[in-house]
């Protein structure tokens, strides 16, 4: 197999479920939403909004009301696994690919987080909470955003665990 760094990254980037407390860096924080804002976009119509959060506070609320509008967590699990930055990803509800332009802008921010040796991990679960009018006053979301997803950023606090083995009966090929 021909392997550069890109594929390498590919293949290197777990998702990361425990954090250290220290907060990631402006310069760390400034390039990966760079890298979000480069992702692919239906039409490039950047139809996506990128909401930084880093209040500990709020985070919880997020939580809280996500339970509250009827998210279902096992007991003693912390959604956000404590990590110091949570990136929201949002679009117009009107947009027609709003769930694949952030999906796309996600993957970007956890390949970027990678480039970086920070550790990330895709969180949906949230949603309720972060689709419920009193939150999304707080995140500052554009008229008509809603969102899709968020990721968690961070030192991670142990190292990844080993990959999981691949399915071989997942690709066709039509020629």
């Amino acid at each position: 197999m021909i392997l550069n760094h890109t594929i390498e990254a590919l293949l290197d980037r777990r998702a990361v479920r425990a954090y250290r407390p220290e907060q990631i860096s402006e310069e760390e924080l400034t390039d990966i939403l760079l890298a979000a804002k480069f992702a692919p976009s239906t039409m490039g119509m950047q139809a996506r909004h990128f909401t930084v959060i880093q209040n500990k506070q709020l985070l919880a609320e997020i939580v809280s009301v996500a339970v509250e509008n009827g998210a279902k967590f096992v007991p003693g699990h912390v959604p956000f696994y404590n990590a110091p930055t949570v990136i929201v990803l949002s679009a117009p509800e009107s947009a027609k690919y709003n769930r694949e332009d952030c999906s796309c802008a996600i993957m970007n921010i956890m390949l970027a987080a990678q480039a970086y040796g920070l550790g990330s991990c895709y969180i949906c679960s949230v949603n309720d909470g972060l689709r419920d009018d009193r939150i999304k006053k707080r995140l500052k979301l554009p008229d008509q955003c809603i969102p899709f997803g968020c990721v968690t950023v961070g030192y991670p606090s142990e190292n990844a665990p080993a990959p999981k083995e691949r399915r071989d009966d997942d690709i066709s090929y039509v020629r």
